[in-house]
């Protein structure tokens, strides 16, 4: 044997591995455009564009196997083996498509659903008669200038990121509508964008990147309505006329992307579109275009419909070559848009209950499941959701799904309404009520109210957890005041316990408004929830004054506490403005039915039950001092400042103690509006107002439930408290002559007493008699 044979061979240099090339089963047009193929022949993308001549496969084999694994594999969830797989969409059928009926998830018993079984009956009789139809598609010409045209408003990227991050800190973690990792993947994607892409038109981009600048627009807009006072001056350089506002720039970046979205219409509708969608209807909550907010909310909701937001996670089959981090980004693509549906469905039912407007969404349509109580990940290409354990920090996602757990009983007595519209079923009410105290009972520690583990609130992440507890408190709180609501005109029990509600709003709203800074007084919840809380318990008191003594007290202090936020925020909240007007007229009805409750009432006498509500009569004057004043002195000694002497009988500001002290003691002979010149005159009967009293009769079960802010939004309820600068001073000095009120509400300012005026503190507004507002300027006892 040859020597040569036995010796050791050298080791073969290793081979680099070949990359294994990736099979492209994508149409060349769409493949190129870097959109999602539905390998049909053509497909829907060229169909819509108008491109079928171009819409061509480069390895046909590797289609028709990926669709026949793709149907095989829908037939296993959807019925098994006796499930029919189904062709692909056919160009015909494409152009049927595009009317608008739905791709997926739809009934066979459609037009859609019926032609593809005529077109699969008799399929040479359907195409020859369809290729008869003109193929007729919008003119794209004009579409790239004008999308052009729009994306050059925004700002550059220095000014982007500035925005941004008050974007992300201040307003993002309120409902969580935007994954911060995956924005800033887009958003880098749109910078690394060249001129020539741009300059070839929206429809050649990313059906994500063509909808991204309405998203960018909307968060911009509503991060300048965050501004604090001392805000970086190097963004008034995006101000382009004297003496704009950043609210007038906003307003500029909000319509932009409205814009956007309207000229791209409906057709390629993604998860982009939605998140836009619902930035926008924050933004008009927030401005106060209540009306214009829903409206864009229910339109949102029907975009994520359109995506199949509202159904179960749709089957989608793995790819055989799909890579580890695509998977894993997927699995988050699919626990955000899970999270956007549960954003949509709370604010859908919330704001159906505050304004008394009907849900966009059917609860009959199922529920998605919930997204995962996932910590925020490093890399979302590297770690799948997995549940947060108790060591980890909560994150804003962890608030949303508790939020959603309190309001979850909002739908219920969304169809109570409908069901019982005569107030009838209460025991249903008290069931209501406790289970909705057994979810609050299951609160996380960390969302406590009283004695709440703190262990968080110093973690860089979790600043916003402080802020998080009283609006847990408001919402537990909003959800039982919303429970009784109906039933606080006809049921004591149900008085008491939306009375309780609502001093506990109050609360919680008094103690996140100290938590907050001048930034915040835009956001729309801190008027909404006063407001009607506010409204509320004034109402249980001025109809029913001998109800609830012992919580008088807190209700008159929490008055005037919520009257200060108002005051502080009108001059950034138009909400606020109007709201207190409306707060100012309800505080003068209050004080009088509080007067006629204190007169009413002798010592040692029982409180008047429902029965015993006559019109109580004047009293002497003295009769009225023996009630004492909560105020730690007397009124004698301390006269009050804005209090107007002379001969005339004047009105005070309300105050706590002005409320509930007696009046003061007149000379003998005097009556309460009499003055020393005219002693020895008739003594004129007092105005109206003075003698507050709610007639025995009146049938309160026709009084149409009580809902504050869908009056002030959609019938303009409003007064004259706040037109002109003499009604305001008026208000607040104290300066108005109640004694001179006229028979017709009318109320004299010091002018000329031949030319009565309206009464500032009447209601105005497109309500009926059968209201609360048209009881409170109708009744004349």
């Amino acid at each position: 044997m040859d020597a040569t044979e036995d010796a050791p061979r050298p080791p073969s240099p290793l081979k680099a591995p070949r990359k294994r090339k990736r099979i492209v089963i994508s149409c060349t047009e769409c493949h190129r455009r870097k959109q999602k193929c539905d390998r049909a022949s053509p497909c829907s993308n060229c169909v819509v564009r108008g491109k079928q001549s171009l819409c061509h496969y480069e390895n046909e084999s590797a289609r028709k196997q990926q669709l026949l694994e793709e149907s095989s594999s829908a037939a296993s969830v959807n019925g098994g083996a006796y499930s029919v797989i189904k062709p692909s969409e056919s160009e015909t059928a494409a152009q049927v498509t595009a009317f608008g009926y739905a791709k997926t998830g739809g009934s066979n018993n459609t037009t859609l659903g019926i032609f593809k079984k005529i077109e699969n009956h008799d399929a040479d009789a359907s195409a020859a008669l369809m290729s008869q139809m003109p193929s007729h598609f919008p003119d794209q010409s004009g579409l790239r200038e004008k999308y052009k045209s729009m994306i050059r408003q925004l700002p550059s990227k220095q000014y982007i990121e500035k925005l941004l991050v008050t974007y992300f800190r201040e307003v993002n973690y309120q409902y969580y509508p935007l994954d911060e990792g995956i924005f800033r993947d887009l958003l880098q994607d749109w910078y690394n964008l060249s001129f020539s892409t741009l300059n070839k038109g929206p429809m050649e981009l990313p059906e994500d990147l063509q909808f991204f600048p309405a998203l960018l627009f909307q968060s911009l807009a509503l991060a300048l309505q965050f501004q604090p006072l001392a805000y970086d001056v190097s963004l008034d350089s995006l101000k382009y006329a004297q003496g704009m506002s950043f609210d007038d720039l906003a307003a500029d970046y909000s319509e932009s992307g409205c814009q956007i979205l309207c000229l791209l219409g409906k057709r390629n509708t993604t998860l982009i579109t939605v998140q836009a969608g619902f930035l926008r209807t924050a933004y008009l909550k927030n401005v106060g275009m209540v009306t214009e907010a829903w409206h864009s909310l229910s339109s949102t909701i029907r975009d994520a419909q359109e995506i199949g937001l509202h159904r179960d996670a749709l089957f989608k089959p793995r790819k055989k070559d799909s890579r580890p981090e695509a998977v894993l980004e997927g699995l988050w693509i699919e626990q955000l848009r899970r999270r956007m549906w549960l954003i949509l469905s709370l604010w859908d039912i919330h704001m159906a209950i505050v304004l008394g407007r009907p849900t966009t969404i059917d609860t009959r349509d199922g529920k998605p499941p919930f997204p995962i109580d996932a910590p925020v990940p490093r890399n979302r290409r590297e770690e799948a959701p997995t549940p947060r354990s108790e060591s980890d920090p909560p994150t804003p996602l962890t608030m949303l799904l508790w939020n959603t757990e309190i309001s979850a009983p909002l739908w219920d007595i969304f169809n109570l309404e409908k069901e019982d519209p005569h107030q009838n079923n209460f025991a249903k009410v008290e069931k209501m009520h406790g289970l909705i105290n057994q979810i609050t009972l299951h609160t996380p520690p960390f969302f406590r109210s009283n004695n709440p583990d703190m262990s968080f609130d110093e973690h860089p992440n979790c600043y916003w957890l402080p802020r998080a507890r009283p609006v847990f408190q408001n919402g537990a709180a909003f959800t039982i005041m919303a429970l009784h609501r109906p039933y606080i005109f006809t049921n004591s029990a149900s008085r008491t316990a939306a009375l309780k509600a609502g001093l506990d709003v109050l609360r919680a709203q008094r103690i996140l408004f100290n938590l907050l800074s001048s930034l915040h007084y835009k956001m729309f919840a801190l008027v909404l929830n006063t407001f009607d809380a506010i409204v509320l318990v004034a109402a249980i008191y001025i109809l029913h004054p001998y109800e609830n003594g012992e919580d008088l007290e807190d209700t008159l202090q929490h008055y005037e506490w919520g009257m200060e936020r108002f005051t502080m925020m009108s001059a950034r909240n138009d909400m606020a403005k109007a709201a207190l007007g409306v707060l100012k007229a309800i505080h003068v009805r209050l004080k009088k039915a509080l007067a006629s409750r204190k007169e009413d009432r002798q010592p040692g006498t029982a409180a008047p039950t429902q029965s015993d509500y006559p019109t109580p009569p004047n009293p002497p004057a003295q009769a009225a001092t023996t009630h004492a004043s909560i105020s730690s002195t007397s009124a004698t000694e301390n006269p009050s400042p804005t209090t107007k002497t002379g001969t005339t009988s004047t009105y005070t500001l309300p105050t706590i103690s002005n409320l509930t002290s007696p009046p003061p003691i007149q000379p003998a002979g005097l009556t309460p509006n009499s003055n020393p010149a005219s002693a020895s005159a008739t003594p004129q009967n007092p105005p109206s107002w003075e003698t507050f009293s709610v007639p025995p009769s009146f049938n309160f079960s026709a009084m149409q439930p009580l809902q504050p802010l869908h009056d002030l939004v959609y019938n303009d309820l409003g007064t004259g408290m706040n037109l002109t600068d003499n009604v305001t001073i008026g208000y607040e000095t104290g300066t108005w002559d109640i004694g001179r009120i006229g028979p017709g509400g009318g109320e004299h300012m010091g002018g000329n007493a031949n030319q009565p005026s309206p009464a500032p503190w009447m209601f105005e507004g497109d309500f009926g008699s059968d209201s609360f507002w048209g009881f409170m300027n109708s009744y004349q006892p």
